[in-house]
């Protein structure tokens, strides 16, 4: 049996243990608030008193962390001294290219592999085990990555380098971000030109016009529903400032997304909790 270590047990961390579980593997958790941790434990995962001790107990450790600065403290800070040749690290959230580069030759020093593994598809994806995942690093950690991975992910892609899984990640929350605000134009205008909202996204998603972006933001918008259901627009925030980032070190003057990102900078303000279906509140000229 293998031993998997994970940290960052939230929205989408919780059912990726929990297909780690159900696919026979021995999880070892840690969180700074270990009641957060509870469900996890109850089904079947056990808790390690830090993150050092986790990855002793563990052969792989896996992480699903919020931002840069959270990877560089606990890979960095907690996680690189316990490191053992040979030791697989990957994780799972999104976050500057540059750190993954940093991370991967700190660890690279004491013989183990780091992973930069950005996956996407969000948390019904993670439950449904079909998340897509774009891999930076040697090769040889992807592959030892493919097989623990496939409990909650259909597909993972080898990208190159450090650094080049998240690279894609980025390009595809562009998109996200884009299509997000697209799905909330969409809303205003069906209930501008009072058209029907049923028969409006029937015919949006069969034809062209069909997102995974529309299918989750416009009929939330159309029914005025905002619960973030584990996508917070406040975390796309954050991740659009490493987009701005990739574009600008790479000459693209992008003419689309300085008005997504201003749109949600916008909204974050006060619903940096909520759907992107509340985007449709903070369109230009038509704010409540």
């Amino acid at each position: 049996m293998t031993t998997i270590g994970f940290i960052g047990v939230g929205a989408m961390g919780r059912p990726m243990v929990e297909r780690l579980l159900a696919a026979g593997h021995d999880v070892v958790v840690w969180g700074r608030t270990p009641e957060k941790l509870q469900p996890v434990v109850d089904a079947g995962a056990r808790l390690a008193e830090s993150p050092a001790a986790l990855a002793a107990q563990a052969d792989t450790v896996l992480g699903c962390l919020l931002d840069g600065p959270a990877i560089e403290e606990i890979y960095l800070g907690r996680l690189l001294e316990a490191a053992r040749p040979g030791q697989l690290f990957a994780d799972h959230g999104t976050y500057d290219p540059r750190i993954a580069e940093k991370v991967h030759a700190a660890f690279a020093e004491k013989g183990a592999h780091f992973v930069d593994a950005p996956v996407s598809g969000g948390p019904m994806g993670a439950e449904a085990g079909t998340l897509v995942c774009a891999a930076g690093g040697d090769a040889a950690a992807v592959e030892l990555l493919r097989p623990i991975a496939a409990a909650y992910t259909g597909r993972i892609a080898h990208m190159g380098a450090a650094g080049r899984g998240l690279m894609l990640k980025l390009i595809n929350n562009y998109h996200v971000s884009i299509n997000f605000v697209a799905a909330a134009e969409t809303a205003w205008l069906i209930e501008r030109l009072g058209l029907d909202a049923q028969e409006s996204m029937a015919i949006l998603f069969g034809g062209f016009a069909d997102s995974a972006c529309l299918r989750m933001g416009l009929p939330k918008a159309l029914a005025g529903e905002y619960e973030a259901g584990g996508m917070p627009l406040g975390g796309l925030v954050e991740v659009q400032r490493n987009i701005a980032d990739l574009l600008e070190s790479n000459g693209f003057a992008s003419g689309l997304f300085p008005y997504a990102r201003q749109v949600f900078a916008n909204a974050a303000v006060t619903e940096a909790d909520q759907h992107p279906s509340a985007l449709v509140h903070w369109l230009p000229g038509v704010q409540e």
